[in-house]
């Protein structure tokens, strides 16, 4: 971390720890704490990379239950929002593998670069 300010520019990008004042689970997160991927953040909240949304068809067209075997599962990518309201703490782990990744402000990746 070149700055000696931390921002949350740092963690876009970036796996963190968060706990939320309140669950979310009517989008699936039965929890009040996880580590979630930093997407962004604006003046609303933190938008975290939801861990899988998973839709199982078990009736088909006509309504009739379609066999365990045969059915089809598709895994959804999605992305959400955690207000400011429900956030108790977020923890960053800067320079840890596997949790800190390349953000969009990395100065390595600003600018021009002559390949010589």
């Amino acid at each position: 971390m070149p700055s000696k300010y931390y921002t949350m520019e740092f963690i876009v990008n970036d796996i963190i720890y968060i706990s939320f004042n309140q669950k979310l689970e009517s989008i699936g997160i039965d929890d009040t704490e996880g580590y979630f991927k930093v997407m962004g953040h604006d003046h609303i909240g933190i938008w975290l990379q939801h861990p899988g949304i998973v839709k199982i068809e078990d009736v088909d067209k006509s309504g009739k239950p379609i066999p365990q075997d045969k059915r089809r599962k598709e895994v959804i990518e999605g992305v959400f929002i955690v207000t400011w309201g429900n956030v108790k703490t977020i923890m960053h782990f800067p320079n840890r593998e596997g949790f800190d990744f390349p953000g969009v402000f990395d100065t390595a990746k600003i600018g021009f670069r002559n390949k010589k």
